[in-house]
């Protein structure tokens, strides 16, 4: 399998250019995990057709946002969690591309 990293670099092209160097953290049959800066992860999953995104940043709370692209890496529809939350956090099963959501709204101080 082509790498996904290899795929999605039309969409990381604007990290690449101010100078970005995203790196491989995680490979495994269609999905991805990407760490494109210190801060911000990107996890990918490949369908037949789509991807599934999901966009993790940590500065300083994290908090993640969910899309599905197509085969040509333009925005179908955004995957939001099924509650109210600032900060939701998700997380991709590797093996079936399924999001799951938590609440990250916790302060501590």
């Amino acid at each position: 399998m082509v790498s996904i990293l290899l795929i999605s670099l039309a969409m990381l092209s604007n990290l690449l250019q101010i100078g970005g160097n995203p790196q491989v953290i995680e490979q495994d049959g269609p999905y991805e995990k990407v760490a494109l800066t210190d801060s911000t992860t990107m996890e990918v999953f490949l369908t037949s057709d789509s991807a599934i995104v999901v966009m993790t940043s940590c500065t300083p709370q994290c908090s993640s946002c969910a899309r599905v692209y197509n085969k040509e890496w333009i925005p179908i529809r955004a995957i939001t969690p099924p509650f109210s939350s600032i900060f939701p956090l998700a997380s991709m099963d590797k093996k079936t591309g399924h999001i799951e959501w938590s609440d990250n709204d916790t302060w501590e101080y």
